[in-house]
């Protein structure tokens, strides 16, 4: 007895000794192109305020409850959460491979002998133990990957959270912008009925042509039907909200007006090398990637022979002091599939590089992203400090046209020509802010804001 022991010992050490030799490949991120700064740096470099949560960065406590309202009820994003739980569990299946596996079974059988005319039976309960030593690693690469690909699932689910963010709040501005059109509007309206009434007077006084009369008209008419369109507009931007909230069209609560939604003075974008910790693209390529190394690795441990231990342990019912034990080993390998497995490890090597090339896209295009939104905000912010200036400009020589026309010395037209710029400038400066308050959220997504799981947002 004790010599089958040692033999059992000097077996379980041995194939200690070969479970060392695991096929384990070590993750080295792919090389990318260092820059130090974006090309407009104007911003600061400072640690980038897409660190900042989300209920921090806006000023409208009305925005900030629609994208809690968002968070709860998207269904997008509900649905990533079952896929989050779906990968989760496929996780902890792979996991329950390293260790060993549990069966039952009983087992019953009769038999009738004619020479002794009798009947025999017997009734079995048997436990089979049974587990498959992970010499080169391949149950271990397994879980790895089923880890990473999880991880690249919960980063998924972070990455709709965030475009959940960069949607209602772009919605809303958007929104806010229309609200503010349509006050430009209504305004344009009134003043434009007050001068027509003007306009009426006289022509029934006989002190002006008719054409001057529908000249008026006209205009009014033109700023009617963009009224309509901006009425339009805010209705149809209500039910776009109220998708993104997960709700049935609903009328959509308002909170600061267009010009008061402000961000900090301080908006830091960090350096480019900050992406790959923050971007959820990027992370997501990180993990595939990791996930595809492991693949591999237990692809190639595919070349080596499986070794399974198995122990049966049993009684008969009909006597439970008649027990039995059983213990065995199988070793098996592969002879002749050697060359597919082969070119199977070669398939997933050109896997891994594919993702090496769509990590690397991935940092790419995050890049561009906050490039092309930098260049954004600089420009509309601009295009708005002009619009402002044009404001000035053409309410001034609206009051003097509408003078000289009082006097003769002007026609009505060039008054009119004066009243829609007026209009046109008020409305492209609403347009313009408008603008300039989506890139910075375009900037927050880019950079990699909005994805913090935290919950308070007191």
């Amino acid at each position: 007895m004790v010599r089958h022991l040692l033999k059992y010992l000097v077996l379980f050490l041995v194939f200690v000794g070969i479970s060392s030799c695991k096929i384990q490949r070590e993750y080295n991120p792919p090389v990318l192109e260092e820059v130090p700064n974006y090309n407009n740096a104007a911003y600061g470099t400072g640690e980038s305020f897409s660190n900042t949560s989300w209920w921090n960065l806006f000023n409208d406590s009305i925005l900030t409850s629609l994208i809690k309202e968002g968070m709860a009820n998207n269904l997008p994003l509900n649905s990533m959460v079952n896929q989050l739980r779906q990968s989760q569990l496929q996780m902890e299946i792979v996991g329950t491979q390293l260790y060993p596996g549990v069966n039952y079974g009983i087992t019953g059988k009769g038999s009738l002998n004619t020479s002794t005319s009798g009947f025999s039976e017997s009734l079995v309960a048997a436990t089979n133990v049974s587990y498959t030593l992970d010499l080169w690693g391949k149950i271990r690469n397994q879980n790895e990957a089923a880890l990473q690909a999880y991880l690249a699932t919960e980063m998924a689910y972070h990455q709709v959270r965030a475009t959940l963010v960069s949607q209602i709040a772009t919605i809303y501005f958007t929104l806010r912008d229309v609200d503010n059109k349509i006050i430009v509007a209504e305004g344009m309206i009134a003043n434009m009925s007050d001068f027509k009434e003007i306009i009426e007077a006289r022509y029934e006084g006989g002190f002006i042509s008719k054409v001057d009369l529908n000249q008026i008209s006209v205009s009014l008419k033109d700023a009617q039907v963009v009224l309509q369109g901006l009425l339009r507009a805010r209705n149809q931007l209500e039910n776009a909200m109220s998708v993104a909230l997960g709700s049935a069209p609903k009328t959509i609560a308002r909170g600061l007006p267009l010009q008061e939604q402000i961000f900090p003075s301080s908006l830091p974008t960090g350096v480019p090398m900050d992406l790959l910790q923050r971007r959820p693209s990027i992370l997501i390529a990180e993990h595939r990637l990791k996930a595809q190394l492991a693949t591999i690795g237990a692809t190639e441990a595919l070349q080596y022979p499986n070794l399974t231990l198995s122990l049966d342990l049993g009684s008969q019912l009909s006597d439970p002091s008649m027990l039995f034990s059983e213990f065995a080993g199988s070793l098996a390998g592969p002879i002749f599939n050697w060359g597919r497995i082969k070119k199977s490890i070669q398939i997933e090597e050109e896997k891994y590089a594919q993702w090496i090339n769509d990590y690397k896209q991935a940092y790419l295009l995050a890049f561009q992203e906050v490039e092309d939104a930098l260049i954004a905000m600089d420009t509309y912010e601009e295009e708005y400090n002009i619009r402002k200036a044009q404001l000035e400009l053409s309410q001034e020589a609206l009051d003097l046209a509408w003078i000289r026309y009082n006097e003769g010395v002007t026609s009505l037209l060039e008054f009119l020509n004066l009243q829609t710029s007026l209009f046109n400038a008020q409305l492209l400066a609403s347009e313009n802010y408008k603008s300039y308050l989506q890139s910075i959220v375009r900037l927050y997504l880019a950079l990699g804001g909005g994805w913090d799981s935290e919950t308070n947002t007191n």
